[in-house]
């Protein structure tokens, strides 16, 4: 089986046939009309790409495919899943995982080509809610992802891909997954990294001295912290030298 992605992964499984090109590929999770053709879409290309490295590889045409898009209680439709369909289809293909720590997102074209999608900023925020920390991207989308407040892209690193070729490079390890020798068919890969925030600190907020008595107040020259936090702490009292003191009686 193979997974991907950070809140709705594609999950995929085989049965091998006993023989022939009798294979196909079952679709659940209630897919919309359009994720589903992309789906259709991502077996395909997946079959193109896999005979460009292995042209004896009939995997995909024997296999007996279940391609599941979770939460299944959840209707969900759109194109943004077919580079990862189509990397869970290759990982099966392979026998070897996606990295770890990796989310991507893409319409894909029966050529390869990937492309625009939306929501690119709530894609960005569950990624860091399931704390991935590099990103696959369409090129397409690289002006919306550097347009988004800097304390969404701290610490991620987003790679802007144009064609399939790059996202297979990005998302296997080479070494373990038949290489591909020839350059990729699409423009170079943009990487934008964007480093942690470090936070700033704050000086403590110095009480207030009020001499009981009087009207006089001595402030601190510490300036309130930020969200009017320094208002917050209360002043000290200490008795004014013209008020009575109590004497304490000593014990018979």
């Amino acid at each position: 089986m193979a997974s991907v992605g950070p809140r709705r992964p594609a999950e995929a499984s085989e049965e091998r046939s006993s023989g022939g090109l009798t294979g196909h590929m079952q679709v659940t999770g209630q897919l919309g009309s359009v994720m589903s053709e992309s789906s259709s879409i991502s077996l395909t290309y997946s079959r193109l790409f896999v005979r460009e490295l292995e042209a004896k590889n009939n995997f995909l045409d024997e296999a007996k495919l279940h391609l599941h898009v979770p939460e299944g209680a959840t209707p969900k439709d759109g194109p943004s899943a077919g580079v990862t369909m189509t990397s869970a289809l290759l990982s099966l293909v392979f026998e070897e995982p996606i990295k770890a720590n990796l989310a991507m997102t893409g319409e894909l074209s029966l050529m390869g080509k990937v492309l625009k999608v939306g929501g690119i900023k709530e894609k960005v925020i569950a990624a860091r809610r399931e704390g991935i920390k590099t990103l696959l991207l369409p090129r397409q989308n690289e002006a919306d992802y550097v347009e988004l407040k800097e304390y969404l892209r701290a610490g991620l690193t987003a790679h802007f891909v144009d064609h399939y070729d790059d996202v297979y490079r990005l998302a296997f390890d080479e070494t373990k997954v038949p290489p591909l020798t020839r350059p990729s068919r699409g423009l170079p890969v943009v990487t934008v990294i964007t480093p942690e925030i470090e936070p700033k600190e704050v000086a403590p907020k110095m009480p207030t001295l009020v001499v009981e008595g009087t009207t006089d107040s001595t402030p601190s020259d510490t300036p309130d912290l930020p969200g009017g936090l320094g208002s917050a702490v209360p002043p000290l009292r200490v008795p004014s030298p013209s008020a009575p003191i109590a004497a304490a009686k000593a014990p018979n």
